[in-house]
């Protein structure tokens, strides 16, 4: 049977309705529960469900049924904030948000229950499943899982809670990419709960996780830090599963207030692979080798921004107060002059493996650049297993009492440096980062680069013609690290400490030495940005992922980009002020429909200033209504100031539809025409001037704007016109 699909909207809504069409939708989430059957999912817009408008609380997600909300800038717009009353014979009587039954999805919703004793969502049973939600401002706790449930949850925030997520009995399920923060108990296993918790973030709580009774929770790839009292405590006959020998815990426990782990159970606790200092530790706690070959691992970044498809700064729905968003992992914790430094996870990886050490001073100096004997060094620690493939060559500047004549030896037999044509090796000379890259990728005996990966860099015309090879399979096998602009090679400067530091990390990872970094910097192939799932063939496809690579765009949270959905003009004005940066040439305009706290609001007060964007006579700006594509090139052209550039008109008579164009956008047509803006599919010859934009149409014209201002390369497309 197909599944049944359900629209709710608590402005335009009404429960006397069925539902079924987004242009009739119900106003209530109740009254859609009520007529849920089976498989159904029940489409949420944004905005405000409260008891004030019909809803009943708690709301009862059953079997089968799966809420969905509308993602925001930074969290969900469809907020949900309400109370009822619930009984549990563990909780006995509690109010509720939200109570999901077995089976039951509730996805991109803010929850909020601000009674004294709320409760956010309970989960008592079965496998519910939560994902891009963000639970706040619920004084009890943000989440309950009781009996046998096994709840998956992941890509949540829960902020502002007494306890952020609570299990009891022998409740267990899988929670990962959560990110809890601001709450005074970020996480609480009781009884003898069993939950697998990976890739969290517990941060600036007052106590990380507390684990009681006979818990045995299992911690994989965390980051537990900044909280108030202990990142970590344990009392009654708790443990936790923090890494085995062959299986690293991968957690990072530091810069807790009063302790970053005490044990006070009557039981020891056994952790391996795990990034905490002992001095931090209290009660007994095991700190056992590991078996693998690299011991600890830096976990990976927790996700930025899972719902959002534009890049931007975290943004806010109505009704809630702004927060931080959620760190990315970045710095060192070993060396004194790293810790906001860009290369500091992968300084630390080297040293954790023993194949770099700092300055006494304790500290690592990233920014110096780095000798050719120097780079040597630094190859034969990290790479002593390479075999050699070269005889070995006298050079002319290089004595056997040089500082680095051995390493400089072995370098050159395992085939990382090679001499010049008069017989010089060079060893005081500082490498440039061309240099190690090659030397890197030919030591190591890389193969499967393809010439067309370093298309890609926009400085290409540097790249000298013997690196090519290398440097593609490099960019292949993520060897290449590059900071700030990950498609800016700059492959002649002199290459310093820190960037070294990263190359050969990323070497040790294509070896299979050490464990993966998630950095922004690290190039991948095809333009550096993931693949979306739903761009195969997509005619669009090389534009997306060229705005991707800069950082302009992402995916949603399911990994699709939905390239042919609609653009709103909040979204709109957000993707041009990101890639723009437009400078006020008017004063700001109050909108009645922009609050203060709107999630746009800034970008579309500097969308509004830069004269990219206009409001309509009555104050209002309609920041959810979609974008025709003529006012899309209309406002590429007025706010990069080319309205002033020759246009001829005569280059629209080739289209059938010229004539549907608004005057107003007659001459602004023109000249998008003439920068190569509009993209015309399927059908080359119709403008469709006053038809719905879509995101892969906005891509489009964002990325050849960004072409003709020479900040991106050409893209050849049949499409574009």
């Amino acid at each position: 049977m197909a599944q049944q699909v359900l629209y709710v909207d608590p402005t335009q809504g009404q429960d006397n309705r069925d539902g079924r069409s987004a242009n009739q939708p119900l106003k209530t989430i109740t009254a859609a529960l009520r007529l849920s059957q089976g498989d159904t999912q029940v489409q949420l817009q944004a905005g405000l469900y409260t008891a004030n408008s019909g809803e009943q609380f708690p709301l009862v997600i059953p079997s089968g049924c799966e809420l969905v909300g509308q993602p925001g800038g930074g969290r969900p717009t469809t907020i949900v904030q309400g109370s009822g009353p619930v009984q549990h014979p563990v909780l006995g009587s509690q109010v509720a948000a939200c109570v999901l039954q077995d089976g039951a999805q509730l996805s991109q919703v803010t929850i909020i229950n601000t009674q004294a004793r709320g409760i956010g969502l309970l989960l008592a049973e079965g496998r519910p499943h939560l994902s891009g939600v963000v639970v706040m401002k619920c004084p009890q706790y943000g989440a309950v899982t009781l009996g046998k449930a096994l709840p998956l949850v992941e890509d949540c925030v829960f902020e502002d809670c007494g306890i952020a997520i609570a299990w009891f009995t022998q409740s267990k399920g899988q929670f990962e990419r959560v990110f809890c923060q601001k709450n005074q108990t970020a996480l609480m296993v009781q009884d003898s709960a069993a939950p697998l918790i990976l890739s969290c973030g517990l941060e600036r709580n007052v106590t990380g996780i507390a684990i009681a009774d006979t818990a045995n929770p299992v911690l994989r790839n965390n980051r537990i830090r900044q909280n108030q009292t202990a990142g970590l405590t344990l009392t009654g006959q708790a443990t936790a599963d923090l890494g085995q020998a062959e299986d690293l815990g991968n957690n990072i426990v530091r810069l807790n207030g009063a302790m970053d782990i005490n044990n006070g159970s009557g039981r020891s606790l056994v952790s391996c692979g795990n990034d905490v200092l002992p001095q931090r530790i209290q009660g007994r706690v095991d700190l056992i080798a590991s078996a693998r070959p690299d011991p600890v691992a830096v976990p990976p970044t927790l996700f930025d921004q899972p719902t959002s498809w534009i890049s931007s700064e975290s943004v806010e729905p109505d009704d809630v107060e702004a927060s931080e968003p959620p760190p990315t992992l970045r710095g060192s914790i070993q060396f004194s002059d790293m810790t906001q430094h860009w290369a500091g996870p992968f300084v630390d990886g080297l040293a954790q493996a023993g194949t770099v050490a700092g300055f006494t001073d304790g500290t690592f100096r990233p920014d110096r650049s780095l000798t050719r004997a120097e780079f040597a060094a630094f190859i034969v620690a990290n790479f002593p297993d390479v075999p050699e493939q070269t005889a070995p060559q006298r050079f002319t500047d290089v004595s056997p009492n040089f500082w680095a004549y051995t390493a400089l030896s072995q370098a050159q037999q395992m085939g990382f440096l090679s001499g010049f044509p008069d017989r010089t090796l060079r060893p005081n000379e500082p490498i440039t980062r061309i240099q190690a890259i090659v030397a890197v990728t030919n030591g190591l005996q890389l193969t499967g680069g393809r010439v067309d990966d370093v298309g890609i860099y926009r400085d290409r015309a540097q790249i000298p013609s013997y690196a090519v090879d290398a440097l593609s399979t490099a960019t292949r096998h993520r060897l290449v690290v590059n900071y700030p602009e990950p498609l800016i090679l700059r492959p002649l400067e002199t290459m310093t400490r820190g960037e070294v530091a990263a190359l050969i990390y990323q070497g040790r990872v294509a070896m299979g030495e050490s464990t993966a970094i998630d950095s922004p910097y690290i190039v991948r192939p095809d333009t550096t940005q993931p693949v979306f799932s739903d761009l195969t063939g997509h005619w669009a496809t090389a534009f997306i992922q060229g705005l991707a690579a800069v950082n302009l765009v992402t995916g949603l949270q399911d990994g699709r980009f939905a390239p042919d959905d609609a653009i709103t003009r909040a979204q709109f004005a957000t993707l041009v002020v990101n890639a723009f940066q437009p400078v006020p040439v008017k004063p700001a305009l109050q909108f009645q429909d922009v609050p203060s706290d709107y999630w746009a609001a800034s970008a579309i007060q500097q969308a509004y200033r830069g004269e990219f964007m206009a409001g309509f006579p009555d104050f209002t700006f309609a920041p959810e209504h979609p974008l025709l594509r003529v006012q899309t090139w209309v406002a590429l052209v007025n706010g990069l100031d080319w309205a002033t550039l020759p246009a001829d008109e005569h280059v629209l008579s080739p289209f059938e539809d010229a004539s549907t164009l608004p005057r107003y956008g007659l001459q602004q047509t023109s000249v998008a025409i003439i920068q190569h803006l509009i993209a015309n599919y399927p059908d080359r010859q119709a403008l469709r001037p006053n038809q719905i934009t879509t995101r892969a149409e906005v891509c489009v014209a964002i990325y050849q704007a960004l072409v003709a201002l020479q900040r991106l390369p050409a893209i050849a497309s049949e499409y574009v016109v």
